[in-house]
């Protein structure tokens, strides 16, 4: 294509993409409710049947209104019937209408109703919200929940009159204490005009590409993108973002890290009194209304006033402490840092939560540097928001995913980049992070396994290839029973069941979880067993699962939409698929190997929450997030790598491709070699495409976190 004919191209795309962009209608952002009336106290309805309306009256707290989430209890039917919401004004005029099957509606969880357009209702002006059904029964209805101490506005049941919305709104048979539980999305203004010029940006981008492609070409072809430099560039910023918009001890168990990290810094390392300072329980209720209560908010004002807050090392109070105390180093070295200069609790969790993200981003930098043949993999999985999210926390899973990585690349480096022999320093180096791994989560242990990746020619003598693959087992099991802190790590997970709570789950109460119980469920019935942990995470709470892998920050109430979670997971995907090194071959049994890995670590971790946090006789597996396989994830994504796709497209897109196509057979194979290793416009052009994506999703992860936190 000459020059001209670019120009007239690029000028086309343009003037289509804008007009595409200007036209079509582009819904601001539901990710974040409003208002929230959510209580683990529900109070529960008659039945949404046939001649009854319910309604909640409340106040537009913006212009424009986008969905409500609503929840109900199927009382455990199956139930079928249609359903009506109506959207009244003050006037009783209908602004929104649809309808929808009670079969949609999850059983004791928030249900999105989005509405197809934007709905004018004006800023402070009253409203109605109305439920009713034409065909519920008294078999075949849902239940409506409500809150019994919320005061969004009157909630109350009325007879309905057909086709006279006023008159049924006043033919009230009763009204309930407190508010319907249900989330409000509202909006100042009618479209996503934020969305918009970000697509207009992107369209004059792409167009420039188009018209000065030749260009890009070459300068993309001379342009060497490190992904280890790419990931400090990106995370770092990120990280430190997340850290300091998200409010204080806001993040799952952040509370009891802080306590067990204070503890760390008074060198109580291997016994804990379980009593720190009362100061820090006092930050925490702070912030407590903001635990997953969509509608609350904080300020910067309320935040720095909580740098007052002062340490208090006589004032004390107990605590049930955490077990481990290697994931916690990290965050301690710095608040012992800071404790020579400030007494503020706040300021101290901050300098924790930095020290954490520095060195588990500096961890994973040398882990992609070294990982040859899924440095992109890597990157994408170590640049996901819940990622960066939890480097930018005081959890401890940062430093089990970091550590994990790292195990990944050095037994890949052993096995596919190290030509020479295994020295005793190699095998000490492996032994030492199997330990660490083992140290941080016991399931990570068996990224230990990967050992038998190194093909047996490296060590000298196959007996000895033997004598230490056997020595690797032996290693866990010496150190579970030797070890008292990972002894007491398996049999206490370090997860609460409140903290890990899934927004379908109930509130479960801790002396109702009874471990021998539920070992002997599971060794009664085994099969049926391995039935419910499949069910339960690849069916029932699979959208969790995958939402809570990569987004749902916050304390896992600050939500990405789902276009963009399962757009990430596709691009995951895509690259696991597109990228290939030549240095790295996977056949057959070495990605079964893989996949037995992943598999058994899914086993295990499903076990540990059936056990420690599942009460007895519940046909489902409690409190599991997504976050949990992080660590393993890698894993899954390499089965999936391939020396077709790559080879192929790097060729189809090459300047020399007519010159390769054209070339005899016997020169075809320098040429196309020649490619492959100096050229791989593909590898280059797809890398810089995975970066944009990944920063433009973090751009959108800082942005819900802002207005799910902060007025803005």
């Amino acid at each position: 294509m000459n020059r001209h004919a670019r120009i007239i191209a690029g000028t086309l795309f343009l003037l289509l993409a804008f007009a595409a962009i200007t036209l079509i209608r582009i819904n601001p952002n539901a990710s974040t409710p409003t208002r929230s009336n959510q209580s683990r106290q529900a109070g529960v309805t008659i039945g949404l049947v046939k001649g009854l309306l319910f309604t909640q009256e409340f106040t537009a707290a913006k212009d424009y209104m986008r969905g409500v989430d609503i929840i109900c209890t199927h009382s455990g039917r199956k139930n079928t019937n249609e359903n009506t919401l109506l959207l009244l004004d003050a006037g009783f005029s209908t602004l929104y209408k649809t309808t929808f099957n009670s079969s949609i509606l999850k059983e004791g969880d928030l249900t999105p109703i989005l509405f197809e357009h934007t709905v004018f209702v004006g800023k402070g002006k009253p409203a109605y919200l109305c439920l009713y059904s034409n065909d519920g029964t008294k078999d075949n209805a849902i239940h409506l929940l409500f809150n019994p101490a919320d005061s969004t506005g009157p909630f109350y049941a009325s007879r309905a009159i057909e086709n006279d919305m006023e008159a049924s709104l006043k033919n009230k048979i009763g009204q309930y204490k407190g508010s319907l539980m249900m989330r409000t999305f509202e909006t100042g203004s009618s479209q996503f005009w934020q969305m918009k010029f970000l697509l207009y940006f992107l369209a004059v981008i792409l167009a420039i590409i188009i018209i000065w492609f030749p260009q890009f070409r070459s300068a993309l072809t001379a342009t060497r993108i490190r992904p280890e430099w790419a990931f400090v560039v990106i995370a770092l910023p990120f990280s430190l973002l997340f850290a300091f918009l998200t409010p204080p001890l806001q993040v799952p168990d952040e509370s009891l890290h802080y306590d067990r990290i204070w503890e760390i810094t008074e060198f109580h390392i291997l016994k804990s009194p379980g009593t720190v300072p009362a100061s820090i329980p006092r930050l925490y209720e702070n912030f407590v209304h903001l635990r997953q209560a969509n509608g609350q908010k904080t300020s910067a004002a309320e935040i720095r006033k909580s740098l007052e807050i002062k340490a208090e090392p006589v004032n004390r109070v107990a605590y049930t402490p955490p077990s481990n105390t290697l994931t916690y180093l990290p965050q301690a070295l710095g608040v012992m840092a800071g404790k020579p200069f400030t007494s503020s609790i706040a300021t101290l969790m901050y300098l924790g939560r930095i020290s954490n993200l520095l060195i588990s981003i500096l961890i994973l930098f040398f882990a992609i540097r070294i990982m040859p043949g899924f440095k992109w993999i890597f990157l994408i999985l170590a640049l996901m928001p819940k990622t960066l999210f939890l480097f930018g926390s005081l959890s401890y899973d940062s430093l089990t995913i970091s550590l994990s990585f790292l195990a990944m690349a050095v037994f890949f480096h052993y096995a596919f980049a190290c030509e020479r022999q295994i020295t005793l320093k190699d095998l000490g180096l492996m032994a030492l992070i199997a330990v660490l791994l083992l140290l941080c989560k016991p399931p990570s242990f068996l990224l230990a396994l990967l050992f038998f990746f190194i093909p047996p020619r490296k060590f000298g003598r196959i007996y000895k290839y033997i004598m230490i693959g056997v020595g690797v087992v032996a290693l866990a099991v010496i150190l579970l029973k030797v070890v008292p802190v990972a002894s007491r790590y398996m049999s206490e997970p370090g997860v609460t069941a409140e903290a890990s709570l899934p927004p379908s789950a109930e509130s479960e109460e801790q002396e109702l979880i009874r471990p021998d119980e539920q070992i002997r469920i599971i060794l009664n019935d085994i099969p049926g067993y391995m039935k419910l942990i499949a069910n339960s995470g690849l069916i029932l709470y699979r959208s969790y699962i995958l939402e809570s892998f990569v987004g749902l920050l916050g304390f896992i109430d600050v939500e990405l939409p789902d276009m963009l979670t399962y757009s990430y997971l596709l691009v995951i995907l895509l690259t696991a698929l597109l990228f290939w090194n030549e240095t790295v071959r996977l056949g057959p049994c070495k990605k079964g190997l893989l996949l037995m890995i992943f598999i058994l670590g899914y086993i295990i971790i499903e076990t540990a929450m059936y056990v420690y946090a599942t009460k007895p006789g519940r046909d489902s597996v409690f409190g599991v997030q997504g976050r949990y396989f992080i660590p393993m994830a890698p894993l899954f994504f390499m089965l999936f790598y391939n020396k077709y796709l790559n080879p192929t497209l790097n060729i189809l897109v090459s300047g020399r491709r007519k010159e390769y196509l054209m070339a005899k057979s016997k020169l075809q194979p320098a040429i196309r070699q020649e490619i492959l290793s100096k050229e791989y416009f593909f590898d280059r052009m797809f890398s810089l495409a995975l970066i944009a994506f990944c920063t433009f999703t973090l751009l959108y992860s800082i942005y819900v976190t802002l207005i799910r936190y902060y007025d803005i």
